[in-house]
């Protein structure tokens, strides 16, 4: 993007490049409420801060100093980070983010898809693109472990007429108990929602 050393761009790093990138969210706080409303498997989003901590004199030195810092906030602890705007004003930036999901009554967990923020070499727009890409993939693999381990409704009222008469084939979901019939019409053999 730039003809000089990006370290030399270190000072323009701020969050409102978020703002651009995510326009109806002016917090982590709110983007992460948005991931997990309106994503079918409730996805959840922690977010990498960097910031600088400033220690107080210790007995071997008599000046403060500061340390550079880093660490991930989730979920619900987004709140208190506040607004993109007003961690700027702190010196908070944000550097990364992690996107999954629990698949709710299988006791299994999507993968992690972590993505960096690459203010320097990213438009906003492309690093949205990469994000939302990146949600999309946790719903499909959520709804890949609901599928592979619940029956639908079909697969349910079918597996109560054969179970005694033998003439269908039935696989076994992950949890070992849900029956999914392979020739259900209505999931194709895969499972679904019940």
């Amino acid at each position: 993007m730039n003809d000089y050393p990006p370290e030399y761009d270190y000072e323009i790093l701020d969050n409102q490049y978020f703002v651009e990138s995510f326009p109806d969210a002016d917090s982590p706080f709110q983007l992460y409420r948005q991931v997990y409303k309106y994503s079918d498997c409730g996805a959840y989003l922690s977010v990498l801060i960097n910031y600088v901590e400033v220690l107080e004199p210790s007995g071997l030195d008599d000046y403060p100093h500061e340390v550079e810092r880093s660490q991930w906030i989730h979920s619900d602890e987004l709140a208190k980070l506040g607004t993109w705007a007003e961690m700027d004003h702190r010196g908070v930036l944000v550097t990364g983010f992690l996107l999954g999901s629990i698949v709710e009554g299988v006791d299994q967990e999507t993968g992690v898809y972590e993505l960096e923020v690459r203010q320097l070499d990213e438009e906003p727009k492309q690093f949205a693109e990469r994000f939302y890409k990146a949600l999309e993939d946790v719903e499909r693999e959520a709804e890949f472990i609901w599928n592979q381990t619940h029956g639908c409704e079909t697969c349910a009222k079918h597996w109560q007429v054969d179970e005694y008469h033998g003439d269908a084939e039935f696989t076994w979901g992950l949890d070992g108990v849900t029956p999914v019939w392979k020739d259900c019409p209505d999931c194709n053999g895969y499972g679904a929602v019940i």
